[in-house]
């Protein structure tokens, strides 16, 4: 499966798919991993500034919760395919610069457990989200 498939918020299958391509540490790798944290991040900051609104109102109910709350991550997906607040460039920048030789071992293991945690991390979120 490629990992074009994380343009989508509700596709969890692209997760394994940049695991397994983080194990090859590529520029394009670097740069989906790091499009993918700052998502789940994104996701993250939403879900924390819709908990502070107060609840009530005409549309309170729990599908509209979930209907935001797929909207949010949604969001949050397309604002980092399209440069979100720049925490995506930031960390491509910190793991690009293991590409060199010497420490490609050290971007390896740090790519890896960053896809595997940050999407185990959203996975578990999302879960635990949506089962409310």
């Amino acid at each position: 499966m490629a990992i074009d498939s994380l343009n989508n918020a509700t596709d969890f299958s692209g997760f394994n798919a940049l695991r397994g391509q983080a194990a090859k540490p590529t520029r394009e790798t670097i740069h989906k991993v790091a499009q993918q944290f700052e998502s789940v991040f994104v996701s993250m900051m939403m879900k924390s500034m819709r908990d502070t609104v107060q609840d009530g109102g005409l549309f309170d109910d729990s599908a509209m919760k979930n209907y935001q709350s797929m909207m949010d991550s949604q969001l949050s997906v397309s604002l980092s395919q399209r440069g979100g607040m720049g925490l995506a460039k930031v960390i491509e920048k910190q793991l690009g610069s293991a590409l060199e030789p010497a420490s490609a071992q050290a971007l390896t293991n740090s790519g890896t457990a960053l896809a595997s945690s940050s999407a185990e991390a959203a996975v578990r979120q999302q879960m635990t989200t949506h089962t409310r």
